[in-house]
C-alpha cells in the first residue's frame, strides 16, 4: 500500500448570500476570530485555529473570490456540509448555546450501544449544514496538527478545529477512482447502502471511529443525507500535502491547475477546487 501524500485538512469556503450576516454569526456563536475582511472581493476569512481556517464569499459578477483561483473558476460551496470538532464533554453545553441563540439542532447517536458517539447537527443562515462532532484527543489515532482547545468567548460554541467536509459527486465510479488516482487521497471505507466513499485526511486509510481526532473528506452522491444535510457542490477546499507528489499526479492526470509558490491549486472535473498546501512550519 502506497502512502498518501494528503496530511490533514487545512480550511474551507462557503458561498453566503450576505457577507455581515455571516462574520456575525460566525463570529458570535463559533466565537471564530476574524483574520481578513476584504469588501471589494466580499470575502471574510476565519482563523480557526492555528492551521485552520474559514472563509465566507459573497460571490459577485466577474469577479474570483482570490486572483490566484481565478484561472479554475474557483467558486465556494453554496450548501457545504461540514464538521466541527469539540471536546465530548462540552456537547451538552453546546446543546444550550444554541438553545441561547435560537438555532434548532438534531441528535444523532453514530455509535454503538457499547459506545455512543452522540452529535449534533444544525445550519448557519445560509444553508450550510454544521456537524459538532466529539474527538478523544488521547487517541492514538492523531492528524499531523492535532486539536487544541482554544479560549472562547462564553457564548460562543466551543470548537476546536474543522473535522470534515463532505461533496458531492455525479459520476461517483468515476470519482471513487479518480481521487486516489489524481490526488493520492487514502480511501477509508464505502457505505454498503449507498454511493458513500470517506476518505482519511492522512498518510495511511484508517477507519472512521467514533472519537477519532483525525479529519476525513466524505464523498457520495448528491441526495439528502444525515439530517437533511446536502453533500456540497463545486466546494473550494484546502488540504496540507505533500505538494510536490501531489502536483506530480495531478500533471499525470491532465488535470488543470496553478502553482503559486509551495502552494497548488487543482480543478477537479466535477468542478470542485482543491487547494494544497505545504504543512506549516
Amino acid at each position: 500500500m502506497s502512502t498518501s501524500p494528503i496530511l490533514d485538512l487545512a480550511g474551507i469556503t462557503l458561498e453566503v448570500n450576505h457577507l455581515p450576516r455571516g462574520v456575525r454569526f460566525y463570529t458570535q456563536v463559533l466565537g471564530l476570530d476574524l483574520e481578513a475582511l476584504d469588501e471589494v472581493r466580499q470575502t471574510a476569512r476565519f482563523r480557526v485555529n492555528l492551521a485552520q481556517t474559514l472563509t465566507l464569499w459573497k460571490p459577485v459578477t466577474r469577479q474570483a473570490s482570490a486572483p490566484r483561483l481565478a484561472p479554475l473558476h474557483a467558486r465556494g460551496a453554496s450548501h457545504l456540509h461540514y464538521a466541527w470538532q469539540i471536546e465530548p464533554d462540552d456537547l451538552e453545553r453546546c446543546k444550550s448555546l444554541l438553545d441561547e441563540h435560537g438555532l434548532e439542532w438534531t441528535e444523532i447517536d453514530l455509535g454503538t450501544p457499547e459506545r455512543p458517539d452522540p452529535t449534533v447537527y444544525f445550519f448557519d443562515p445560509f444553508g450550510h449544514g454544521l456537524e459538532l462532532r466529539g474527538v478523544n484527543r488521547a487517541d492514538e489515532r492523531q492528524p499531523a496538527l492535532p486539536p487544541v482547545p482554544r479560549p472562547c468567548p462564553p457564548h460562543a460554541l466551543p470548537v476546536m478545529g474543522l473535522r470534515e467536509a463532505a461533496i458531492a459527486f455525479s459520476d461517483y465510479p468515476a470519482m471513487l477512482a479518480r481521487l486516489p488516482r489524481a490526488y493520492g487521497f487514502a480511501l477509508a471505507k464505502e457505505q454498503p447502502d449507498r454511493d458513500f466513499a470517506q476518505f482519511t485526511l492522512g498518510p495511511e486509510p484508517e477507519h472512521d471511529g467514533n472519537g477519532t481526532p483525525r479529519r476525513w473528506l466524505y464523498a457520495w452522491d448528491p441526495q439528502v443525507g444525515l439530517a437533511d444535510m446536502f453533500g456540497g457542490d463545486h466546494a473550494l477546499l484546502q488540504f496540507y500535502a505533500d505538494v510536490p507528489a501531489v502536483l506530480a499526479r495531478v500533471r499525470a492526470e491532465g488535470l488543470p491547475h496553478v502553482e503559486t509558490g509551495e502552494q497548488l491549486a487543482v480543478r477537479d472535473p466535477e468542478g470542485h477546487v482543491f487547494e494544497f498546501l505545504p504543512l506549516p512550519k
